[in-house]
């Protein structure tokens, strides 16, 4: 039989879930500043969560450039760690852009300033009362 989803209220409330949640992220803290006194000065900044993962030391930095950075360091910090965990193998960086940074898709409909301008001239150009009207508002500028 399958357990029966439980709710946010229920989980937030049980102690117990949470403190292993507290327990986890303060080791996560304490690993993360070990490493980052590890590093020079200009690069523990950009040094911004660490967990270890079965035989793998996770990093995230805030860029390519920083995480590249931290990966010439990786002997040094496999070293330091490895007393901690012994099964400790591999180090991965990776990168947490900003959200306004992340590559990605446009949300449809919207069109670069040249294009909206371009599709509106062609909308005034149009006989055709619904395709000038459709044009319109593809270009952002609906009379409607």
């Amino acid at each position: 039989m399958t357990k029966k989803p439980r709710t946010l209220s229920n989980v937030v409330n049980n102690s117990e879930q949470l403190g292993h949640l507290a327990h986890m992220l303060q080791q996560q803290q304490a690993l993360l500043e070990q490493i980052r006194q590890l590093l020079p000065t200009p690069l523990r900044q950009h040094c911004l969560h660490a967990r270890i993962s079965g035989v793998r030391l996770i990093l995230h930095a805030d860029s390519p450039v920083w995480g590249t950075r931290l990966r010439f360091h990786a002997p040094q910090i496999i070293q330091a760690i490895i007393q901690q965990a012994p099964r400790l193998k591999k180090l991965d960086i990776r990168i947490l852009l900003p959200e306004a940074n992340r590559p990605g898709r446009k949300p449809l409909g919207s069109l670069p300033e040249t294009t909206a301008l371009l599709v509106n001239q062609l909308a005034d150009s149009i006989d055709d009362q619904e395709i000038r009207a459709a044009l319109k508002r593809l270009s952002g500028t609906s009379e409607s």
